[in-house]
């Protein structure tokens, strides 16, 4: 079962697509940037589910690790 996830928008350098936080109360919030066009804002999300749906916060390695095989799987 996929936990909750809250979704906002945030003006971001368009180098940030979107980011993901651990919440204490087992949920997760997930921040898209609102200034990329509506396709590189759902490759964003699906990305940060991945991360979240894969247990990547519960992981004890680098972000850089995770962003690697993150990548990869594409």
């Amino acid at each position: 079962m996929t936990p909750d996830a809250n979704v906002i928008f945030a003006d971001m350098p368009a180098t940030i697509p979107g980011y993901s936080i651990s919440n204490p109360d087992m949920t997760f919030t997930i921040v898209i940037n609102s200034r990329l066009n509506r396709e590189r804002q759902l490759s964003a999300y699906y990305h940060e589910m991945k991360h979240i749906e894969n247990g990547d916060y519960e992981r004890r390695t680098s972000v850089d690790v995770i962003e690697c095989f993150a990548h990869s799987e594409a």
